[in-house]
């Protein structure tokens, strides 16, 4: 509004100045052509020059438009063909939100290429097509989009690996992004692509930190990335080429919310160690995890080292006898102490951990100490009630 009200200034002070000028003097214009001759004001004669040019161009367009490309004809003619392509474009991208391929597919397809709005009507067009199964169509749109040139590139890229996606051709897929600038890997959406395909091909080091970027994107749920993050970290930790110092690294660099009481990528970490046979390691890795959280996964691996190798492990297990409800942490100390030779020390902690447990195994152990002890009686009734908890349904 303020640019027309500068514009109808300006005209009124320029028509004030000729008017003006054609006050003080009109001129004279004399034309002889033959026998034919034209007199009259130079204002006039200007004016009429300037009528005379703005109809030629007028007619220039007009032609153009209606005799070069017939399509537009039908817009010169009324709003009609504007408005159906716009309820058509509607209606497409409307179905293609609602997941009904063929009704978007078909709205969409009978836009006519000059009636289209928006650049992006080849890749609404392309991927419905190849989620409506018309698949050798969708690729022939994608062409001609990427052939024509007015659809950006990394766009009809994107819009190729979704298509492989849906058909699980995740080397494809990979291929088309691969096609991508640095830039365009980083959108938000490429991010959100790549991290499907490298899912599908189990590239976890790529998937980690693709997740890592994607969370509070909102272009996955945050749930599903918990997942893909947990399934990644697990697979890691579980690989056996990788070193035992290598394995015990990438278990800190695990995200918190993995690091929780029962953590199964914890466990995942015990078990790999104990069958390498790394002790030391393993020891190591108990100190630290025991100094904030209680696992059984910490317990059992307790009872896989041989003998003297976890006695440095008591000091850190002793902080949790007092919230130690199911009697695992008694049971971690009386193997301790039953590799040291503290006797009595030991078949105190079976009898605790029993008490607290009632675990068969506990009862087992506690069994063994008192025959060793040659208390034959007491550990045959201990076995009698282990026995009746494994019969029990």
């Amino acid at each position: 509004m303020t640019r027309f009200n500068l514009y109808l200034v300006v005209g009124l002070l320029f028509g004030a100045i000729l008017a003006i000028l054609i006050a003080e003097d009109s001129g004279y214009v004399l034309l002889r052509w033959r026998g034919w001759q034209l007199e009259t004001s130079i204002w006039l004669a200007m004016g009429l020059l300037l009528s005379l040019v703005v109809s030629l161009t007028l007619l220039w367009r007009f032609c153009r438009s209606t005799l070069l490309i017939p399509m537009r004809l039908r817009h010169w003619l009324g709003l009609r063909s504007a408005l159906g392509a716009q309820r058509r474009t509607d209606k497409g991208l409307a179905a293609f939100f609602e997941g009904r391929w063929d009704v978007a597919e078909s709205a969409l397809r009978k836009v006519h290429p000059s009636e289209t709005r928006t650049l992006l009507h080849p890749l609404y067009t392309a991927i419905a097509a190849y989620r409506k199964g018309q698949h050798d169509q969708a690729k022939a749109l994608l062409s001609s989009a990427e052939a024509g040139g007015d659809t950006p590139k990394h766009l009809v890229l994107m819009a190729r690996a979704e298509c492989h996606l849906a058909m699980e051709a995740y080397d494809q897929a990979r291929q088309a992004l691969g096609g991508l600038t640095g830039s365009e890997q980083a959108l938000p959406r490429s991010k959100k692509l790549l991290a499907q395909v490298a899912y599908a091909q189990k590239q976890w080091v790529e998937l980690i930190g693709l997740t890592t970027d994607l969370r509070g994107g909102h272009q996955l749920p945050e749930m599903l990335l918990d997942i893909w993050e947990r399934e990644a970290y697990c697979a890691l930790l579980s690989d056996e080429s990788r070193s035992a110092k290598e394995l015990l690294t990438l278990w800190r660099q695990v995200p918190a919310v993995l690091k929780e009481e029962g953590s199964e990528a914890w466990a995942i970490v015990t078990r790999n160690l104990v069958s390498r046979a790394e002790w030391d390691l393993l020891q190591k890795g108990l100190i630290e995890r025991l100094r904030d959280y209680y696992d059984t996964a910490s317990m059992d691996a307790v009872h896989a080292f041989p003998e003297r190798q976890g006695a440095k492990l008591q000091k850190a297990l002793r902080r949790w006898l007092d919230k130690d409800l199911d009697g695992q942490c008694h049971a971690a100390l009386a193997y301790i102490a039953e590799q040291d030779g503290r006797t009595e020390e030991a078949g105190a902690l079976w009898q605790q951990a029993y008490s607290l447990g009632k675990l068969p195994r506990f009862a087992m152990q506690w069994s063994r100490w008192l025959r060793q002890e040659g208390d034959e009686a007491r550990a045959g009734v201990i076995e009698q009630e282990a026995l009746c908890q494994l019969k029990a349904p």
